[in-house]
């Protein structure tokens, strides 16, 4: 099981995505936001193949294209997020964090 909190940006949308390992194969996946947008993404993207979504390549993974279908723009970090969960829960990696921050004075 994993569970990660996203700080999406600029929009100051919030999700906290929920991963649990419901067989070798399959990942069952909540989420909790206050983005509409992620709501409606949660409301396909219920469970995920694990063989599947972490073999094929990023354009082609389920997370991707629902994401491409229901987010409001295709700089969203969730995606991302979705993915590192998953490889975490399926024992792919290890947890670390991650992070996007902007350099003072170089923008």
């Amino acid at each position: 099981m994993a569970s990660l909190w996203v700080k999406a940006g600029i929009c100051r949308n919030e999700v906290v995505i929920s991963t649990k390992k419901k067989s070798p194969t399959k990942i069952e996946l909540s989420f909790e936001t206050n983005c509409k947008h992620v709501k409606a993404l949660a409301e396909d993207l219920k469970e995920i193949n694990i063989g599947i979504e972490m073999s094929c390549p990023m354009n082609e993974t389920e997370i991707y294209k629902l994401s491409s279908k229901h987010l409001c723009r295709n700089s969203c970090i969730v995606p991302a997020a979705i993915l590192k969960a998953i490889e975490v829960t399926a024992g792919l990696f290890l947890p670390a964090p991650a992070s996007i921050e902007f350099i003072e004075g170089q923008i």
